[in-house]
């Protein structure tokens, strides 16, 4: 194992962190809010970012104590072993010293809860225990904002950008973390591409941010929502969501809850110059993810407009139309109660958790292309059942799928059916006096990153009444959720960390 690696990462990682909390004051200290609390809880945020530094410097000093000679040092250090560290040590880490501001900061939320909440953020799922968001110091408010914004892109993501590391090793290892398809990674370095995803991230998040002001929202909600609408994660700064805001906001917040569940790579192929325009078109047009992800989106959207027409105490259009995309895109906002639509009007929701949004995007869910390559392999299996000697190679998007992808499809759908199946149980246990639907869906949304649920965690609820035992295991969910579960299967593989 290369140590000197890992602790290198660890160090850089943690001097982004430190960054990330003197933004956050910064930010929080400058912004008003007549509406929320004026306090910014110095003494803790200075604690914070102490303890934070520190451990950066202690991390500077293990590296350098474990550098070696330079005719001792391998040209190529990037072994299995040392990406998988690197893959899985950010999200423990930060975990870890997001949770400070939240121990530190007024109200003082338990190490268990500060915990939940700095996950929930990293992972954008959006669940929170935080009872009245009106009372937390504003820099908290914007510090759970920015952690879901360095969330949406993955903290991997931006690990790699950070060390700069490159090859075909490098390549698995981010496309796995992101969603991203093995023709998206290809033709470009991988430095280039996180570069540009990033750019493409940091204006979508600015014109996000002006047309929220525009649309009457003060200069710290329209920062804090589009930091957490680009990245499809759901934090708020007021209770109710989004039920308290104009049909402006919630209109053009739709716009970009859909534009960010879309793949990113997609978008630089067609803001790519070098391209013509016919061939940039021809691009979108073979994208079929995108069709589908929009084709899901519609239905869904017309099933619970008739719905609740038919509904006597139905929501609003609007309103019915704002959560049927936060839900289909993993966002998590709400406007309005939808606990109390009709059964099937829930259940079309639920299906949407589960499906997610598009490969290379910011939202949670299984993926579509997941979900069309599943149903391809499965039809095209069903065909060799009666033509035996028939190859069958099934496609996304024009490109040939790897054989490989398969296999990882079926540990995909395995694996969440068995954490899903045990997950319920077992908060089910924890929590003896929750309905079992209240449960599965809590599941589901930490799972697939989505935050409010059915039942007791529904929109206009939180996740604050949890146990002790239920408030630990709901993030180690949304980590599994985030990273991907073939990726969390190999971490416990005895062959990789003896052998590579």
């Amino acid at each position: 194992m290369n140590f000197h690696f890992i602790f290198n990462s660890i160090f850089r990682l943690l001097v982004m962190t430190t960054i990330a909390m003197i933004l956050s004051f910064a930010l929080g200290y400058c912004l008003s809010s007549e509406s929320h609390n004026e306090s910014i809880a110095a003494d803790g945020w200075i604690l914070s970012i102490i303890i934070t530094a520190s451990s950066a410097l202690m991390m500077l000093v293990a590296w350098w104590m474990t550098k070696k000679p330079k005719d001792e040092s391998s040209s190529k250090i990037e072994t299995k072993k040392e990406l998988v560290a690197t893959s899985t040590i950010p999200w423990l880490i930060c975990g870890i010293y997001a949770a400070l501001p939240y121990i530190f900061c007024s109200p003082h939320l338990p190490l268990e809860k500060a915990l939940f909440e700095a996950v929930s953020g990293l992972t954008t799922t959006g669940a929170t225990v935080i009872t009245d968001l009106r009372e937390i110091p504003k820099t908290l408010l914007v510090w759970r904002s920015l952690t879901q914004w360095l969330g949406g892109l993955g903290i991997i993501i931006l690990s790699f950008l950070i060390i700069g590391r490159s090859g075909g090793a490098g390549r698995t290892m981010v496309g796995a973390e992101s969603s991203l398809l093995s023709h998206d990674l290809k033709e470009r370095s991988l430095k280039s591409l996180i570069r540009n995803l990033w750019a493409l991230y940091i204006a979508l998040t600015i014109i996000c941010a002006g047309g929220l002001w525009a649309f009457g929202l003060s200069p710290f909600q329209a920062i804090n929502h589009a930091l957490t609408t680009t990245a499809t994660a759901g934090f708020g700064t007021e209770n109710d969501s989004f039920t308290g805001f104009g049909t402006g906001a919630k209109l053009w917040t739709m716009l970009f809850m859909l534009v960010c569940s879309l793949s990113f790579p997609l978008y630089l192929v067609l803001m790519n110059r070098k391209k013509k325009t016919k061939h940039r078109l021809q691009e979108l047009r073979q994208h079929e993810e995108t069709r589908w992800f929009l084709i899901i989106a519609a239905t869904a959207i017309s099933a619970v407009l008739v719905l609740n027409y038919f509904d006597p105490v139905g929501q609003p259009v609007i309103d019915a139309l704002f959560n049927v995309i936060s839900i289909a895109t993993t966002t998590g906002y709400a406007a309005g109660d939808y606990n109390q639509w009709p059964l099937l009007g829930k259940e079309l929701l639920l299906v949407l958790m589960v499906i997610g949004g598009c490969g290379g995007s910011t939202a949670g869910g299984l993926k579509v292309w997941r979900i069309i390559l599943w149903i391809r392999f499965l039809r095209s299996e069903l065909i060799r059942a009666f033509r035996p000697r028939m190859i069958s190679r099934p496609t996304i998007n024009k490109h040939p799928v790897d054989e490989g992808t398969f296999g990882q499809l079926f540990i995909v759908f395995t694996t969440a059916s068995f954490f899903l199946a045990t997950g319920s149980l077992a908060i089910q246990l924890f929590e003896p006096s929750m309905s079992t639907v209240g449960c599965l869906s809590a599941v589901i949304a930490s799972m697939f990153n989505i935050g409010p649920a059915f039942a007791e965690f529904g929109p206009t609820q939180n996740y604050a009444h949890l146990s002790t035992a239920s408030t630990l295991m709901l993030p180690v969910l949304m980590i599994l959720g985030r990273l991907g579960f073939v990726f969390v299967l190999v971490l416990f593989s005895r062959k990789l960390w003896k052998h590579y």
